[in-house]
């Protein structure tokens, strides 16, 4: 087995990576060995006999998982049309929510 690291710029959240795993869940000789959507990063294993590189980065593309350098800006993703409407997100943290949080939940 052939170790692989990849940069998957579009798996930026916690659904992207079960949707990146499991497009390559079915893939013959392939194995994800870890996944990050904090770095946008895979890692796997792979059999070079049953497949490749190129064919695994063509597979994560075609699911809409383009491979490559990330890009230099930390802002939100633009191809997603909620971003470019949604305007400003304000968030309130309860006061009881935060009394609840923690390794001590007080449920």
């Amino acid at each position: 087995m052939e170790q692989l690291a990849l940069i998957v710029p579009g798996m930026w959240a916690d659904h992207h990576v079960i949707a990146v795993r499991s497009l390559l869940r079915e893939a013959e000789g392939v194995e994800v060995t870890g996944a990050s959507a904090m770095n946008a990063t895979l890692r796997l294993e792979y059999d070079p006999t049953k497949t490749d590189p190129q064919r695994i980065a063509a597979q994560l593309e075609q699911g809409g998982y383009a491979t490559g350098e990330a890009p230099a800006t930390d802002a939100p993703p633009t191809d997603k049309p909620a971003w470019l409407t949604a305007g400003v997100r304000v968030t309130v943290t309860d006061q009881a929510d935060l009394t609840m949080s923690g390794d001590h939940r007080k449920y």
